[in-house]
């Protein structure tokens, strides 16, 4: 069965955005401090940052069982157990908030990231989620760098930056790094459509428990229709 749209309200679909935004930060994480990170997971994050004109909230994320792993990390964090283990990742979802409401304010920057789309998202939807394996035959992360790319153009130029911590070997590699900026990009998508269903960052600190509790429902609704 499709996880899709009719079976989440608003207010969920919020919190599942959200948990978008945090399952970029565990990836961004994961490459920075290991170098590696599920491909399928990048993937789905990557996705939304291409519809440029959903007609709905399923349109974004048509599957959200995809997030598994977002939705997971964002709930932990919301309690005290979680705290330390998704600590670093806090940060980048914070950071990417910050960055999302700057991006905001510069409207001719949004524009230029939506052309540049454009053009783009025929290539990468050609995309399997193989394109890392040498089988292949196409070179890993080919993909990333044109995302990367359009990160470092624009919100690297933005005046706050998200300082990204790990092992300097994994976030010198070319296409390491890509993944991490294409990540980052993808994240902001998320948080401004989180930020459009009325998410703001103090809620994170006053409503944590009815974010955790809707975050919960989520994962049970979703553990049920598979």
């Amino acid at each position: 069965m499709n996880n899709t749209s009719d079976k989440f309200s608003p207010w969920e679909y919020r919190n599942i955005a959200l948990a978008v935004v945090a399952q970029c930060a565990q990836l961004v994480h994961a490459l920075a401090t290991t170098g590696r990170a599920d491909i399928r997971q990048i993937d789905a994050c990557i996705a939304p940052l291409l519809v440029l004109d959903p007609d709905s909230n399923a349109d974004v994320y048509p599957d959200v069982s995809q997030f598994a792993s977002g939705l997971h990390a964002l709930q932990q964090s919301l309690g005290n157990e979680g705290v330390k283990e998704f600590g670093e990742a806090v940060k980048y979802v914070l950071g990417m908030t910050v960055l999302q409401q700057q991006l905001m304010r510069a409207p001719s920057m949004q524009a230029l990231i939506r052309r540049r789309l454009q053009h783009m998202t025929p290539a990468f939807a050609t995309t399997t989620i193989a394109a890392d394996s040498p089988e292949t035959g196409q070179q890993p992360g080919h993909d990333f760098a044109a995302l990367a790319a359009l990160y470092q153009d624009t919100i690297s130029k933005l005046t706050y930056r998200i300082h990204v911590k790990g092992n300097a070997e994994y976030l010198q590699d070319q296409r390491v790094a890509n993944k991490i900026r294409a990540l980052l990009l993808a994240g902001i998508r998320s948080a401004l459509l989180w930020h459009q269903l009325g998410g703001r960052r103090w809620h994170l600190f006053i409503y944590k428990k009815r974010i955790r509790d809707c975050v919960t429902h989520i994962r049970r609704n979703l553990l049920t229709v598979h």
